[in-house]
């Protein structure tokens, strides 16, 4: 029987700001967790095809090879400076991005990536590739933005909770989060307000508000029971808030270090697997992301 590999932290490099902020971030998870660092570029042949009309040639392909790979080696150089203690593997990866990280997300910890790329991993959080990515991910992804204009001191962990499986495994990995850097744990359930519009004006159905949050405050209570039990060094805010849940976790983890959401997982109806709110928390926080599967 073959020996079952040890899990990395894997993060995709191309050289963009996007990409090296998600370097920085995924070394120190790697260092935290006491893990090796894999450091891979996606190179797809067909991504450089050649145009007689544009004046290619056929070994631009291996002029644009070798720079990957001078890029990987300079970033092990950086990191092995930077982080002497910890150990750093790269590779320069045939296929496409996604492809490479759902291949490679079966036996790592966790998946690291800059939304935006300006190379192998270019399509990685634009347009429909999240999409694909989180769904078919067997491990938690992590979406960096490039680093911010204005920097701020970011604190906290901000993680989703709605009771499903996918909020169970985004508790968990939140908890941990928030061991590991020492930083506060904010517990965030959201609830919708049913109501209906007449002649313009959105009519509340709930006949006592009071009453539907202690209901949501309970069961976020007894979500977080047995996670606060085995992490007790994490102070836990919990706070329940009426209205839109991609809303409210936007806005409660403007400043967060995390903000961390569950997915549904993989199935053959991997396009529908990714939530309206994951989608939307992954393309608009200012800060990293982690979307973690139900099942793995």
């Amino acid at each position: 029987m073959a020996a079952e590999t040890s899990p990395t932290v894997v993060v995709g490099m191309d050289g963009s700001d996007a990409a090296q902020a998600a370097v920085e971030y995924a070394a120190d998870l790697a260092a935290r967790r006491r893990l090796p660092l894999r450091v891979l570029h996606a190179f797809e042949a067909s991504q450089h095809e050649l145009m007689p009309a544009r004046g290619w040639h056929r070994d631009r392909q291996e002029v644009l090879r070798r720079a990957a790979q001078q890029m990987l080696d300079q970033t092990r150089e950086v990191l092995s400076m930077a982080c002497p203690d910890l150990e750093v593997q790269t590779q320069l990866q045939p296929g496409s991005p996604v492809q490479v990280l759902v291949e490679e997300s079966r036996h790592a910890d966790s998946i690291v990536v800059g939304r935006r790329g300006a190379g192998g991993f270019t399509p990685l959080l634009l347009g429909s590739t999240p999409f694909h990515l989180c769904a078919q991910a067997s491990c938690p992804v992590v979406a960096v933005p490039a680093p911010e204009v204005v920097d701020q001191e970011r604190r906290e962990v901000v993680v989703g909770v709605d009771g499903s499986a996918g909020a169970e495994r985004a508790l968990e990995y939140a908890f941990q989060a928030a061991a590991e850097t020492g930083q506060p744990l904010v517990a965030v359930r959201v609830w919708s307000e049913p109501g209906q519009v007449v002649t313009g004006l959105r009519i509340s159905l709930v006949s006592d508000r009071d009453e539907v949050e202690r209901h949501e405050e309970e069961q976020l209570s007894s979500d977080l029971a047995s996670w606060a039990g085995k992490f007790p060094e994490v102070r836990v805010e919990p706070l329940v808030v009426a209205g839109h849940p991609a809303e409210v976790l936007l806005w409660r983890a403007r400043t967060a270090r995390l903000l961390v959401v569950g997915s549904r997982g993989r199935s053959s109806l991997r396009n529908a697997m990714f939530g309206s709110v994951s989608h939307a928390v992954v393309h608009h926080a200012n800060g990293p992301v982690a979307v973690v599967p139900a099942a793995i």
